[in-house]
């Protein structure tokens, strides 16, 4: 008789057990459902209720002592959650609160999966909550808060910490919150993962720049010209930064160094005649513009800088010439004056009409070119080009 009653003792444990085996079994079974939907295209009302099923199967199991230790309960209610935190768009606070508990789920279901058994799964919950928080920034950002934004990134940052695109859009938030310190750490982080970019050297050199660090900005902008020689950004950058040091001789000594390295970059040369140019050097400014065209004949920016030389000195002429006393004894020195000035703009002309052949939607070419048409008389010319502005 004792074993007998001993016997169902034993039974009904087990039978227990398998009752809340079939609670893990019934909110897998029910999370597949939900899926199927999804791929069915159900409405987020039937996607939801299915989600609920899940959601009570797991609940159950959770609150008895032979399961609440099971590591892949946990980590199908971190899924679950997960799936009701991105799938409930109507109820703002069921997401919220369905996200909460999600993160917990997760965080339990890492501390029991010693084996990473159900890492995939656990995978699959972290970048459901991450899909909610990049609505959730793209969001803030649009709305420009701009410190939400950071925030909602910030945790995609924490869950797919390879994901260069994600770590930009932390920094970027992060800069326009004006949280520099962050935006410099995330830039770092997106350089570190991806080195190919060299518009994330100048926007981390910028970074520094807001925080009056000129000497990590200098650092910055080495190392990205080290690897990306040819973008203009960084070196426009480093040329204005010493600009306004009132080093420029520091900088021509470095160019000039560049170029003895490597004579054929016509990059280099460009830089040159703009670095020259700022030091008010437009013979050297000219001669490196030159030089730069006989390497790449069609170097548009190169061909409007010379225009530019030759308009500015023909401006001192015509500067100079206005500045004669109205009289008759002037009257020589006038004409001198202004023919120089003309030669000067129909220097620049030709190089104006490459241009444009080069960049024919270029507003500032544009521009200039109808300028020089005005100066020079062809009011036919300047009309066409005035036609052309309007068009664009």
């Amino acid at each position: 008789m004792k074993k007998t009653i001993l016997s169902l003792i034993l039974l009904v444990s087990f039978f227990g057990a398998m009752a809340q085996k079939g609670a893990i079994k019934e909110a897998k079974n029910s999370y597949a459902l939900y899926e199927l939907g999804l791929s069915s295209k159900a409405s987020m009302q039937k996607q939801l209720e299915t989600l609920d099923l899940a959601k009570a199967s797991a609940d159950k199991a959770i609150i008895n002592d032979k399961t609440k230790d099971d590591v892949e309960l946990w980590a199908y209610r971190s899924l679950i959650y997960s799936a009701i935190a991105v799938t409930d768009t109507a109820n703002k606070s069921n997401a919220e609160t369905a996200f909460k508990t999600a993160q917990e789920s997760i965080a339990k279901a890492k501390t029991l999966d010693t084996d990473k058994a159900q890492a995939k799964i656990i995978e699959s919950a972290e970048k459901n909550l991450a899909i909610m928080m990049q609505n959730k920034g793209v969001a803030a950002f649009n709305k420009k808060d701009f410190k939400e934004a950071y925030n909602s990134f910030k945790f995609i940052t924490s869950v797919m910490p390879q994901d260069s695109l994600f770590t930009l859009y932390t920094a970027i938030a992060a800069k326009n919150a004006q949280m520099y310190d962050e935006a410099v750490k995330y830039y770092q982080k997106t350089i570190e993962i991806n080195p190919k970019n060299p518009g994330i050297y100048q926007e981390l050199e910028r970074t520094y720049m807001e925080k009056q660090d000129t000497t990590n900005a200098l650092k910055v902008i080495e190392e990205g010209r080290e690897k990306h020689p040819d973008f203009l950004g960084l070196i426009y950058d480093e040329l204005n930064i010493y600009l306004a040091r009132n080093q420029s001789a520091q900088q021509i000594t470095k160019i000039e160094n560049a170029i003895a390295k490597d004579p054929k970059n016509k990059t280099l040369y460009f830089v040159a005649g703009i670095a020259y140019s700022a030091s008010n050097q437009p013979e050297k400014a000219e001669e490196s513009y030159k030089k730069a065209l006989e390497i790449d004949p069609n170097y548009a920016d190169v061909i409007y800088n010379l225009a530019v030389i030759y308009i500015n000195k023909g401006n001192e002429f015509i500067n100079a010439a206005n500045k004669l006393p109205n009289n008759k004894s002037t009257e020589a020195k006038y004409n001198d004056l202004k023919n120089k000035f003309q030669d000067q703009l129909n220097k620049a002309l030709p190089l104006l009409e490459k241009a444009r052949e080069l960049n024919p939607k270029d507003a500032g070419t544009l521009t200039t070119l109808r300028e020089v048409y005005v100066k020079l008389n062809k009011l036919d010319k300047a009309a066409e080009v005035k036609k052309a502005l309007d068009e664009l």
